[in-house]
This record gives C-alpha cells, sequence and structure tokens, in this order.
C-alpha cells in the first residue's frame, strides 16, 4: 500500500507561512520565441511544421462562457515538445480540421483535460492519450491546481494571466491576449515532466495513467431535462401552472439565446423568470407593469414573456409539470432516511465514510480522488455478500482498479 507523500520542500510558494525562504520567480508574460500569429484558413504550414517536430501536442483552448451562447472553442493553443506554438482559429473552418485531427491522434498534454476535451471532440479532435496535469497534481496531494501555481512551485516561473476571462471570439485577438493563450502551452511539456518524475517516485504513476484514461473515455453527461428546476427550488415553487410558466419562459429565452449567440443568462436573469412566475400574471400588461422587470436591462421582450405564460395558462391540469422533478430509477433513496428504513446500510456508511476520510488523509489527496462520494454510498446501500462481490461491484460501478486496491480492504474492515 502506498503511503503518504511529503512533499513539504517541492515547494516554496503556495504557503506563505512557510518557514522556507521564498524562491524568487521568474516573470513570463509571453512565450521564449515570441507571440505567435492567428491561423486560420490556410493550415498546411501549421500541420507541416507541427508533423516535423517531435514528442506529445501540448493542447489548450479558449472559449467564450459568458459572452456567447455555445461552449464551442473558439481558439486552439497547440505546441510539440520541439516545435513552435501554434494558435489556431476554427471558426468556419470546421470542414477543414481532418488532416489536423490525424496528426493530432497522440498523445496529449492538457491542463485539465475535462475542460478542453469536449469542445475539441466537436471539432472531431481525439487524443489517443492524454496526460493531465491537474490530475498529477490531485495524485500527488497538491494544495494548488492552477497552472500559474504549478508553474512558480515547479518551474519557479510567473506566468502572465491577465485574460482568463475573456471575450474569444472577438476578431482580431489582439497581441496581449494571443501571449496570454500561448503561454497556456509554452510550458506544459516541462511541467509533465517534473510531475511525472514526481508520479513514479511516489509510486502513483499508474494511479496516474489509469484516472486520465478515464477522463479521456468520459462519456459527456446528459443534458439536464428539466434545468429550470434549479430556480424553481431556490425559491420554493410547486404550483403546477406557476412551474409550467416557468418551463416554457425558459424555452422561450433558450431560443432567443440560441438565435442571438448570447448566454441564457444575458436575456434575462433565470431567479427573475422563476419570480415572474411565482406572480401568475393574468395579461401581458401584467408582465409588462411588473416591477421584476423595470429596472433590468434585457433582450427578451413582454410579449415573448407573456406568450410563453398564455400557453401555460392554456396547458390542461393533467399536462402541467409534477411538482417535484422524478429521478429515473434512483441508486438508493436519501441519506436521511437510512437511519430508519436500512439501519445496516447507515451503519456500513458510517463505517467505510471514515475509513475512507482517514485513508485519503494519510494519503494526502482529496477522498474524491480516493473514491467518489456516490460510489461510497451506493457500496454502503447496496452491501457486499465476500470479498469478491464487493471488488466487482466496485469495478462495475466505475472505480479504478488503484482505487479498489485501496480501498477494499478498508471498507472490509470497517464493516467487519
Amino acid at each position: 500500500m502506498t503511503s503518504s507523500v511529503d512533499f513539504t520542500n517541492t515547494f516554496s510558494n503556495s504557503d506563505s507561512d512557510s518557514a522556507l525562504p521564498l524562491m524568487e520567480l521568474t516573470p513570463l508574460d509571453q512565450p521564449q520565441a515570441g507571440i505567435p500569429q492567428l491561423t486560420h484558413t490556410d493550415l498546411a504550414p501549421a500541420i507541416e511544421s507541427l508533423a516535423a517536430s517531435h514528442g506529445a501536442f501540448a493542447v489548450d483552448t479558449e472559449r467564450a462562457s459568458g459572452f456567447r451562447y455555445s461552449n464551442r472553442a473558439y481558439l486552439i493553443q497547440i505546441k510539440r515538445a520541439d516545435g513552435e506554438i501554434f494558435l489556431i482559429d476554427p471558426v468556419g473552418i470546421e470542414s477543414e480540421l481532418a488532416p489536423l485531427a490525424e496528426l493530432m491522434h497522440d498523445e496529449w498534454i492538457l491542463h485539465d483535460a475535462a475542460q478542453d476535451l469536449p469542445c475539441l471532440a466537436e471539432l472531431g479532435l481525439y487524443p489517443k492519450k492524454i496526460f493531465d496535469t491537474v490530475m498529477a497534481t490531485l495524485i500527488l496531494g497538491f494544495e494548488h491546481h492552477s497552472l500559474q501555481a504549478i508553474a512558480a512551485d515547479l518551474l519557479g516561473i510567473s506566468l502572465a494571466k491577465e485574460h482568463a476571462v475573456a471575450d474569444w471570439s472577438m476578431r482580431p485577438i489582439p497581441p496581449e491576449m494571443r501571449a496570454y493563450a500561448a503561454l497556456d502551452v509554452e510550458l506544459l511539456h516541462q511541467l509533465a515532466a517534473v510531475l511525472r518524475k514526481m508520479l513514479q517516485d511516489a509510486g502513483r504513476y499508474d494511479w496516474f495513467v489509469q484516472e486520465c484514461e478515464a477522463i479521456r473515455t468520459r462519456k459527456p453527461r446528459p443534458a439536464n431535462p428539466q434545468p429550470w428546476r434549479k430556480y424553481a427550488n431556490r425559491i420554493e415553487l410547486i404550483d403546477r401552472r406557476s412551474l409550467a410558466m416557468l418551463q416554457n419562459m425558459w424555452q422561450t429565452r433558450d431560443t432567443i439565446a440560441r438565435k442571438l449567440d448570447l448566454p441564457p443568462s444575458k436575456i434575462i436573469d433565470p431567479l427573475l423568470l422563476a419570480e415572474l412566475a411565482r406572480r401568475k400574471p393574468r395579461s401581458q400588461a401584467d408582465v409588462t407593469r411588473s416591477p421584476l422587470l423595470r429596472k433590468n436591462s434585457m433582450q427578451i421582450s413582454a410579449a415573448d414573456l407573456w406568450t410563453a405564460i398564455h400557453q401555460a395558462w392554456r396547458t390542461a391540469p393533467a399536462d402541467l409539470p409534477e411538482r417535484f422533478q422524478q429521478k429515473k430509477n434512483p441508486l438508493h433513496p436519501p441519506l436521511k432516511s437510512w437511519e430508519t428504513h436500512n439501519p445496516a446500510a447507515f451503519l456500513r456508511w458510517n463505517a467505510l465514510r471514515e475509513a475512507i476520510l482517514a485513508h485519503a488523509a494519510d494519503l494526502g489527496i482529496l477522498q474524491e480522488i480516493l473514491l467518489k462520494p456516490k460510489l461510497q454510498k451506493r457500496i454502503a446501500w447496496e452491501g457486499w455478500e465476500s470479498a469478491a462481490d464487493l471488488t466487482e461491484k466496485l469495478a462495475t460501478w466505475g472505480a479504478r482498479p488503484w482505487q479498489i486496491e485501496q480501498c477494499a480492504p478498508i471498507i472490509l474492515r470497517a464493516c467487519s
């Protein structure tokens, strides 16, 4: 069993109370080779250069969350170990990316791969293998996981990161933003080399490989069919007619947001929709005069809202939304009812939860990395007949081999 790893002497800037002297950081505000230009219609030179370079592909993307409707990639940053950085604008050339996709079907180095892989998959870009620097820091038990933090801690470099929240759909992209984007891949090969050595020294490299493969092959989470329920719950809205109004206004807002290519929240705040549905307006005039709408800049009209509300008024009672969202085949009832309805499961939960938390602390990692709480609850609820049955269930439900190796013995001891 791998024991806790002490990284006290590894870091010099993440803990201001440390007795160790602070490392003087080297500032880096643009790539050493200069700020790359944007590559758009003529991909051939970039593909030729990348093909002539060697090593894994350092990859990152920039999106326009908060500025545009979709979460698509508006910029792709790519660098190989001995090559230059390319900033590729994929907008409008999606059908021309096949040669790039074929070349890049190899190992990628990413920082927080789960954020970038979905929008890259939309463009037909898939890795054969990944090295996720965030996952490496989680497996090693780092306190801070941002690119700036690990670049400072491991390389002694201070990255300029002033454009974390920016509209990457704007064109042209100014030089300072291109510099920011390029820095996201400038150091990934160096960081990966250091982290790989640390993982190997800690005896956790195999854990890391399994976690990266799980990220790479993870299927997208299905969209919530009733996202408006979150705001209904926030104001305890349970009247079925009001729920229908909120549902209809939500759909209207989404249609307008998609048409204007704006985030739905820029059309109208979702909590305002919930409050308006609670008041159940009886006419368009009621909507127009509502104090909820008077001081809010909106991209939606009272007529649009009234059309959605009026449709809800005309909906037959049997067709109104249920007061509460029905979950399909819940794995177990709410935890608060276990002690009464399944005392054995309640005892198992308390025992294994304490054991998992203690073991995660011994390893110096988060319990979510050691074994996801929802999996802990499921195994506690269902129980097991033998050690082999416990192992089989954990594997079937998605636990990685290293997690089973670490957790199964302590679960059995805790619940014996």
